[in-house]
């Protein structure tokens, strides 16, 4: 599957938790030299400590045993094996573990296996006769540098959330502060064009009443001149008649009596609107304002006028309010620094606490302290440790007892026969699954003696515990009743006397019950309120429901008939070839993926065409036959009832002459009544 592995460790360890170290120590190290990340190994020993403890715990039972670690380095990926030789999560030897099987049973780690297989790039679970093996793939994630944690460190929540509230404030303060900066000196340069021009206007009005009154020169120069002079922000003043003559200037008095010429920029300029230009490399503003008298226009007023001072007033206010702002966002920072604390420690709080609990501690209780949210997170976490902490003992416990219940079922396996007994002219084989861990189904076949075998099926009703130790009681009774017996109906009525008394209120047994005399192949067949008997007749080829009457066994007999009374017994001469078929109901009570049961009709019929076609084959061909129906019927519903029967052919005699064999033909499988019993014990159909 891969090419050239470049490293491949092989280790054994004993199935015990002690050894969980020396396993981690080992993983650790390869993954290490492999140039695995330090987050991917934790989350690699995770997995592997899974793994390793289903094993020991599930796979061993505790029970004495080898782990083999097998770790094979690659290029690009790292291959983890975990292999043993205990009991297989997976019977059925598939290769992924299905996850819902064995959550649902509760008692294999399937939860772990969930782990596992979300911390692994590839899972798989290999089934095989002498041993399991758990295979996990890691890809190689090469590892970062250093300088990432320390800068996550360095960024702490608090932090964060510092620098965020400072950046947001920055961006509103100086937002606002280019507003009212832009706004403010607007106003403030519209408010200088207003005062230069009310100021021209003032002169021109006086320049009106002296041209009037046909003033001097000097007293025009003097008016002008005063203006500049008390107003600091005007440049120059200059007084011209309506040919463009000047009459005064404020800067040089040779020029009155000239014509006056425009600056370049304001050539055709409007009166009463401000215009800038340049003029050796400072801008200046220039205004025109007409003489009038009435309606008579004498000349124009030109005022020069700078905003220099003003903006040296702006750039002095700017700079004292840009130190003012420094200042606050110093003490903002401050500010916001120890103010992050109200809203950051309750969560830094919680964080140790998450750190606690993942170490283990479910103990510690946050303190209910802080904003009215912050008492809510605090209080309902407080909450989920507490139940965290009783599930997690109530996982233990039901891990504990899910061990318990699989050694019951380990035990109840024990309790049925490991082999059938060897009885004479006969071929015997049996079946048995159970639908849960532990089964309330039972078969048995043993010698009672003097050349007599007994067989029985029984269903307990109910699954689980309760019906498995009623089982093996059960068992345990018809052994011991049986011994010796002659009669199948005077040993179950030994036998529900016993359980009569014993069993729990409310639960009852339904049983089929055979005693086989191989020396006169004569059969004694009761059924306690159980599904029929299915004898097939090997001359005819006929296949025939036999069910004596009968009630079932534990039930109370207030009205009507006692158990005693119901209890009818059969008894079938057998020859060779004849076969009977011992089952439980859930053979007939399997369901198909429709709701549909697999019914009577289908199992007389199946059992009928396989023994016909199967004469000449060893008995367990059908039993596999029957088990491949009722699989292939059911599909992949899930079996709701334990599934149950026992086969037993009566084996084929010598080769004689044809006389004899007709003969015993025309006898097989004869039905015949006991006719020593005085009460109804035994009847003939």
């Amino acid at each position: 599957m891969f090419r050239h592995p470049i490293k491949e460790v092989n280790a054994e360890f004993v199935a015990d938790d002690k050894c969980l170290e020396s396993i981690r120590r080992t993983v650790r190290e390869n993954c290490v030299a492999a140039g695995v990340s330090r987050k991917d190994v934790a989350a690699i020993l995770l997995a592997m400590e899974e793994g390793a403890t289903n094993i020991i715990r599930h796979a061993y039972l505790y029970e004495k045993g080898v782990i083999r670690l097998r770790i094979v380095v690659y290029r690009k990926l790292i291959v983890f094996s975990l292999i043993d030789s205990g009991r297989s999560f997976q019977p059925d030897g598939s290769g992924r573990i299905d996850l819902e099987r064995l959550v649902e049973l509760g008692r294999k780690g399937g939860l772990g296996f969930y782990m596992i297989q979300k911390i692994m790039d590839s899972v798989e679970y290999i089934a095989a006769a002498e041993f399991n093996e758990l295979r996990m793939i890691k890809h190689i994630r090469p590892a970062r540098g250093e300088g990432r944690p320390f800068l996550r460190r360095l960024m702490t929540l608090r932090v964060k959330f510092s620098l965020w509230t400072f950046f947001i404030v920055a961006v509103i303060i100086s937002a606002a502060y280019y507003y009212v900066d832009n706004r403010t000196t607007r106003h403030l340069y519209g408010h200088l064009d207003d005062t230069v021009r009310a100021l021209t206007k003032t002169i021109a009005d006086q320049a009106a009443g002296y041209a009037i009154n046909r003033r001097s020169d000097v007293e025009f120069d003097e008016l002008i001149v005063s203006y500049v002079r008390s107003n600091p922000e005007l440049e120059l003043i200059v007084l011209t008649d309506t040919d463009g003559v000047i009459v005064a200037h404020s800067a040089d008095i040779r020029n009155i009596r000239k014509p006056y010429e425009y600056p370049p920029e304001v050539r055709g300029a409007r009166i009463d609107l401000p215009h800038q230009y340049s003029s050796e490399g400072q801008t200046l503003n220039y205004l025109m304002m007409p003489i009038r008298s009435g309606q008579v226009s004498l000349g124009l007023v030109h005022v020069v006028y700078s905003s220099a001072q003003m903006q040296e007033r702006i750039a002095e206010a700017r700079w004292r309010i840009a130190i003012f702002t420094f200042v606050l966002f110093v003490f903002g920072i401050v500010g916001i620094y120890f103010l992050s604390n109200y809203f950051v420690e309750p969560i830094v709080k919680i964080t140790r606490r998450v750190r606690r609990f993942a170490s283990g501690d479910l103990e510690t209780e946050l303190p209910l302290e802080g904003a009215e949210e912050f008492f809510e997170i605090s209080r309902a976490f407080n909450e989920i440790m507490t139940r965290l902490s009783r599930d997690r003992k109530n996982i233990v416990a039901r891990e504990k007892m899910a061990r318990e219940i699989e050694v019951a079922s380990q035990i109840q396996k024990t309790l049925l026969p490991r082999r059938l007994p060897e009885v004479p002219g006969m071929e015997l084989d049996a079946f048995y699954r159970a639908a849960a861990i532990v089964g309330g189904d039972l078969y048995d076949v043993f010698d009672i003696g003097a050349g007599r075998f007994c067989l029985a099926v029984a269903d307990v009703s109910g699954k689980g515990v309760p019906a498995s130790l009623v089982m093996s009681m059960l068992r345990t009774v018809i052994q011991i009743d049986g011994l010796g017996a002659t009669s199948a109906r005077e040993t179950l009525l030994k036998v529900n006397a016993y359980l009569h008394k014993n069993i729990p209120p409310g639960m009852f047994i339904t049983v089929l019950l055979a005693i086989y005399d191989s020396n006169e192949q004569a059969l004694r067949v009761v059924s306690a309120g159980h599904t029929p008997m299915l004898l097939y007749q090997a001359a005819t080829g006929e296949v025939r429901a036999v069910n004596p009457a009968g009630m079932p066994l534990g039930m109370p007999s207030t009205l009507g008939p006692s158990f005693e009374q119901r209890l009818d017994e059969l008894c079938l001469n057998l020859h060779e070839g004849d076969t009977i078929l011992l089952f439980t109901d859930g053979i007939t009570e399997a369901a198909s993926r429709e709701g549909q049961q697999y019914g009577l009709e289908r199992l007389l019929k199946l059992f009928g065409d396989e023994m016909t076609r199967n004469r000449a084959a060893e008995i367990s061909s059908v039993s596999k036959a029957i088990v491949s129906e009722l699989d292939d019927f059911s599909g992949v519903v899930r079996p709701t009832d334990d599934l149950t029967f026992v086969i037993a052919r009566i084996r084929r005699a010598d080769e004689e002459g044809p006389g004899q064999r007709q003969e015993q033909a025309d006898d097989s499988a004869e039905l015949y009544t006991s006719g020593e019993t005085p009460e109804p014990p035994t009847r003939s159909i």
